[in-house]
């Protein structure tokens, strides 16, 4: 009996001495306000993801928010304001989640810390981190739909705070959430920065195999643009709640066993009856069942993600290159033949029959178009490359070619044919930006050999399905203008037609002073250079700019305006330079062999009227050319972009804007 007695005294210390130990343990393991000890592995992962996650979800936002709005705000004015808001909503979601930490602090103080809340530091704070994740998703994958809806009031806000106020729709509240989940994780981070040897080898391991899922789940949503773009981060930003829930789960699974362990510890004594004990189980199994139904309910969020992100899918014409009822059919003066989200945005083919017109549009710009009737472009700046041809003093100018030809009875020819105004098949020719092709047509016509770079394959499709550009040109190459104009033979082209401009703004590195002198060195000595630039006559400062760029290349540098009746409105403008003196022969003699009543005989007999003075600007000392290095032409033309969108507004109505 005594045996007994001294054996179960025995195993009463034993399991004593046990649950001390276990409280002691969980006592290290879940530190208290005053604790020193970093947070568990599960929660160590799950801050991880935190961070990872939310790095790429801001760098891949920063990228496919502005890149969004593009069709309907232009590709300038979407990055105006742009990096202010982004740092501010970080910021805000910062403040939110510092305060947020703070609160959890709080709830850890024993005054305040109850048996219904049993809840450690680490996992409210893996919680937080989950709960954020959950309203990104949701945010995002709603995202389409929400900036939609905005678009329909972009002529009431206008193109700056219209842009500005999408944002504040798309992305802005994911970047605050970022805010939120980088502040607590960091903040839970710095509070406990020790950990053990075995919390870091495990630590490193799983840094090494995130970091390659993050690269390759990186290269994987850079492939895809605008809507498809939002969905994958929408469903990566689901994915990093469902992991971390997981993991916070599980930590909470031992934490309720450690607390368990030490409560019956110390509310039990060694000699109590086997009921009693049994019957305390019990009372501890009811909130632990409780609270297991109640987790399952953490999951709905990730339920709704997924039912948006399908909704949207299926709703949203963004969503699908593929042409729809509504896409095609749902404006009764606009048909598209053709949408297609490509490098460079959407591109897109419509007719307008009411004014028997055929319309390329890449994003809020009108890249080309032709009147139906006579296949003629809409936009007469194109026709003033043909002058390259008329120059005097060249083989191809159709006037000196009348003076070769040997006189009958003691006259010249009267009047130009269209043989004098064909080549001979040994010119060559470069289009840099090709549109629907019009100045590559009419030098193919004139027996030129044309090459052409562009570098949107959908705009070479379009012009080639609907705009009838001719597949045998010399060569087409799909692909950055700067780089092949860098890689080109020297001495290859007699002419060069550049004409990059779209959606209110130009590649600033197709203006610069080393692709000027690249183009200088890839033009014959007497070759010529057209340059198409859209901008405002008045606009002193960035037309000095741009001819003294020139200049540094060519000692003969022109410039003719599309129109002169309003200096302060936004035309196009036609550069020419040339090592060789500039002098156009654009007789009446070439107009009649071209045909009078043609458009393009129309705007080569007006355009030496429109000719701006270039002498006063190219002269100033205080202008300095463009470089790579310092190139201002992305700042200053937010003005240009403003105008150039009010433009397309007024040219064709809201809804064919919103219809891309």
């Amino acid at each position: 009996m005594a045996t007994d007695v001294s054996k179960r005294q025995s195993a009463a210390v034993a399991s004593t001495d046990n649950s001390m130990r276990k409280e002691s343990s969980t006592r290290r393991r879940t530190p208290g306000p005053s604790g020193v000890v970093g947070p568990p592995m599960p929660i160590l992962i799950s801050i991880f993801i935190g961070f990872t996650s939310t790095n790429i979800l801001v760098s891949s936002l920063i990228r496919l928010g502005p890149q969004y709005i593009e069709p309907v705000y232009g590709n300038v004015l979407p990055y105006w304001g742009f990096f202010h808001g982004t740092v501010v909503s970080l910021v805000l979601g910062g403040v939110i989640g510092f305060s947020y930490w703070r609160y959890i602090l709080a709830s850890m103080d024993p005054a305040r810390r109850t048996k219904s809340n049993p809840l450690t530091i680490d996992t409210k704070t893996g919680r937080a981190i989950a709960m954020a994740f959950d309203v990104a998703a949701i945010l995002t994958a709603l995202a389409p739909p929400r900036a939609r809806y905005m678009f329909r009031w972009s002529d009431t806000l206008g193109p700056i705070w219209g842009s500005l106020l999408t944002q504040s729709m798309l992305t802005f509240p994911v970047f605050l959430l970022s805010g939120f989940v980088v502040t607590i994780s960091a903040a839970r981070i710095s509070y406990n920065p020790q950990s053990p040897i075995r919390q870091t080898a495990g630590f490193v391991t799983f840094l090494g195999a995130i970091s390659m899922l993050i690269w390759i789940g990186q290269r994987f949503s850079s492939a895809h643009r605008g809507c498809h773009g939002l969905l994958i981060n929408a469903g990566y930003a689901m994915l990093s709640s469902l992991i971390i829930k997981l993991l916070t789960g599980h930590q909470e699974n031992i934490d309720a066993v450690a607390a368990a362990a030490t409560a019956a510890a110390t509310e039990s004594k060694a000699l109590e009856d086997t009921q009693t004990n049994k019957s305390k189980a019990s009372d501890l199994q009811v909130p632990e069942l409780r609270d297991r139904q109640l987790r399952k309910l953490r999951f709905i969020p990730s339920v709704a993600c997924i039912f948006f992100a399908l909704t949207t899918f299926f709703s949203e014409p963004t969503c699908t290159s593929s042409l729809s009822a509504r896409s095609s059919a749902n404006l009764s003066t606009f048909h598209t033949l053709m949408r297609n989200e490509s490098i460079t945005g959407w591109v897109t083919v419509s007719d307008d029959t009411e004014r028997e017109m055929r319309l390329l549009r890449s994003g809020h710009s009108l890249i080309g178009g032709v009147w139906k009737s006579t296949d003629e472009s809409i936009f007469g700046i194109f026709y003033f490359a043909d002058a390259v041809r008329l120059v005097r003093g060249r083989k191809s100018n159709p006037e000196d070619k009348r003076q070769k030809i040997p006189m009958v009875d003691g006259k010249q020819p009267r009047r130009i044919s269209r043989d004098l105004l064909a080549g001979d098949g040994t010119e060559r020719a470069l289009q840099i930006g090709l549109g629907i092709g019009v100045s590559a047509h009419s030098l193919h016509r004139q027996n030129v050999r044309v090459d052409v770079v562009e570098i949107d394959p959908a705009v070479y499709d379009a012009a080639v399905r609907f705009f009838n550009l001719p597949q045998n040109l010399n060569a087409v190459h799909l692909m950055d203008g700067r780089r092949f104009i860098d890689e080109a033979p020297t001495e290859t082209y007699d002419y060069v037609v550049h004409d990059v401009f779209t959606g209110g703004s130009v590649p600033a590195s197709l203006f610069s002073q080393s692709a000027v002198t690249q183009l200088r060195r890839i033009l014959k000595p007497d070759g010529i250079l057209a340059m198409n630039y859209v901008g405002v006559p008045n606009d002193k400062r960035t037309l000095s700019h741009v001819a003294h760029t020139l200049r540094t290349a060519f000692p003969n540098v022109r410039c003719f305006a599309e129109t002169i009746d309003d200096m302060d409105e936004m035309v196009n403008m036609m550069f020419f330079a040339s090592a060789k003196p500039i002098v156009f022969d654009i007789t009446q003699d070439v107009l009649q062999a071209i045909g009078r009543s043609t458009i393009c005989a129309r705007m080569l007999n007006e355009m030496q009227k429109n000719e701006l003075d270039l002498v006063g600007l190219m002269d100033d000392p205080s202008v300095r050319p463009i470089t790579d290095d310092w190139n201002p032409l992305p700042e200053w033309q937010v003005g240009t972009a403003v105008k150039h969108w009010y433009a397309m507004r007024g040219l064709f109505p809201t809804a064919y804007w919103l219809n891309y």
